[in-house]
């Protein structure tokens, strides 16, 4: 069903004030979960909010700043919302980027935010290179040559300026985000081929039998993913390896998380940057095509076109099932 932009970022918002989130907080996170969805991104949308809503009310506590220099913060978010304090150490480290060519903050003990790419996104938007990266949470993806789920689908966010659309890299170091296994079990549909294994070492067909999922890119991606999970696991002392979460909302399982901004003005001009930049695009777009394809994309491209789609029609297309979960949620904090 299509529903209107603003109807969706009211009832988010009211959802969570209900749950004791402050209006301020509540904006930013009906925004992200927002954001999402007009992206394209539908298991890091809407469909990602119910689950978020299985661990509140929050009993946070202060956030804590455990070291500073002048280009290094290391936070103890001390459970509170990763997007918030995610935004708010990223707008310090931009400034410190500015005096000293790169910052870095490390998070601990955060509660997810959906997508690293959001804050990579805003990075770059202010003329810097962002890198960002977080743990996923439950162990789900299995080592080359084997099939039990051993580290987190552990997301990459990456933002580049250029002149143009910035590149935007927004990617879990599976084959598939998890999420992808609730969207086809909702759907009643089929798992992608050799993507899933389940508790027999088998590629799994059915939604339900998914048990762990094949790292993108073979051992290659496999590698890279380890290397996340230690960059937001023992770098930060958070446990690693086969954690497991029952009973609890997945989006409010702490996790580690690692902010990286790079100033390009400390070894070229902004200006040059982003135009040698804008060059290289051009020439990979401008390349030879495969036969029956229409545009060679750059990252970021296919959802940016789809953000702008949505907000022309000022609504997009919810699945009535969703809606309507997300409405009785909304009716059971009223009563």
């Amino acid at each position: 069903m299509k529903v209107n932009i603003p109807e969706i970022q009211k009832l988010l918002v009211g959802i969570l004030i209900s749950k004791k989130v402050s209006k301020s907080e509540a904006i930013i996170l009906a925004n992200e979960y927002l954001e999402g969805e007009l992206q394209g991104k539908q298991t890091h949308g809407l469909m990602a909010f119910p689950s978020l809503m299985k661990g509140l009310p929050l009993k946070k506590k202060p956030v804590i700043i455990k070291k500073k220099t002048a280009s290094y913060i290391f936070v103890n978010a001390n459970y509170n919302f990763g997007t918030v304090v995610g935004r708010k150490f990223t707008q310090q480290a931009i400034g410190m980027a500015k005096k000293q060519g790169i910052a870095v903050v490390f998070i601990q003990n955060m509660l997810s935010w959906l997508r690293p790419a959001t804050l990579a996104q805003y990075i770059s938007s202010q003329g810097m290179i962002g890198f960002v990266v977080n743990n996923g949470g439950e162990s789900m993806v299995a080592p080359p040559g084997g099939f039990e789920p051993q580290i987190g689908t552990n997301p990459i966010g990456i933002g580049v300026p250029t002149y143009g659309n910035d590149i935007v890299v927004d990617m879990a170091t599976s084959k598939r985000a998890w999420g992808e296994v609730r969207k086809l079990m909702l759907a009643d549909r089929s798992l992608p081929a050799e993507t899933y294994f389940d508790k027999g070492g088998n590629f799994a067909k059915d939604p339900n039998d998914a048990y762990s999922v094949v790292a993108s890119g073979g051992y290659k991606g496999f590698a890279l993913g380890l290397f996340v999970e230690i960059l937001a696991g023992s770098m930060v002392n958070m446990p690693m390896g086969v954690v497991k979460h029952a009973g609890t909302g997945y989006r409010t399982v702490p996790r580690g998380a690692m902010i990286l901004i790079l100033n390009p003005k400390f070894s070229t001009s902004l200006n040059k940057f982003k135009k040698e930049n804008k060059k290289l695009v051009s020439r990979i777009k401008q390349s030879k095509k495969l036969k029956g394809v229409a545009e060679i994309l750059i990252p970021g491209e296919r959802a940016l076109k789809t953000r702008k789609n949505n907000l022309k029609n000022k609504c997009v297309d919810v699945r009535d099932e969703l809606w309507t979960e997300l409405l009785e949620i909304k009716n059971n904090c009223d009563k």
